[in-house]
């Protein structure tokens, strides 16, 4: 120390206190700042993965979402049910269950609107099976000629089978 200027040891100590001021004022805080900026990569990265992940899903969706609506869907042919072929509307409905491997077990006219003039005739059909083979039943009523709509549908639980309750407005003549 003695070989030391008193000058040179003031330089000295103001260069070691610039470089600690630095230090203090500069690095430590932008440290901090480095940290929060690595966070927010991180974050932003991730952000780009999933956007990766879910492009081509978006693509697609667009790529649906512009497709043109067919203009010529197939439009079941409307008609109307005779009066004599009303008797006849239980051998359909057999028929149409054992096609859809489902039990049919009734079809109760409604007396009123069977007497009508309206020209609706409502019937409460019973069927009963395994509930997949129900929607293949349900297209086969809906391609029936004379069909108006379907006005009520019960699904009831029994035991191991399903029943079907289904309330149908017919056109008849």
């Amino acid at each position: 120390m003695s070989k030391l200027h008193p000058q040179n040891l003031i330089y000295l100590v103001t260069c070691c206190g610039g470089i600690l001021a630095f230090f203090f004022l500069f690095i430590i805080p932008n440290s901090g700042e480095i940290s929060d900026l690595e966070d927010e990569l991180d974050t932003v990265q991730l952000k780009i993965q999933e956007q990766e992940l879910l492009n081509p899903i978006y693509r697609e969706l667009i790529k649906q979402a512009q497709q043109e609506m067919p203009r010529d869907l197939p439009i079941p042919e409307t008609g109307k049910i005779e009066k004599r072929t009303i008797a006849d509307l239980n051998d359909v409905f057999v028929d149409l269950a054992k096609q859809c491997e489902v039990v049919f077990e009734s079809a109760v006219p409604d007396a009123s609107s069977y007497l009508d003039d309206s020209g609706q005739l409502t019937i409460r059909v019973t069927f009963s099976g395994d509930f997949f083979n129900f929607r293949r039943l349900l297209l086969g009523i809906c391609k029936l000629p004379y069909l108006k709509s379907i006005d009520e549908l019960k699904l009831n639980t029994e035991t191991s089978s399903k029943r079907l309750q289904i309330k149908l407005q017919l056109n008849q003549e």
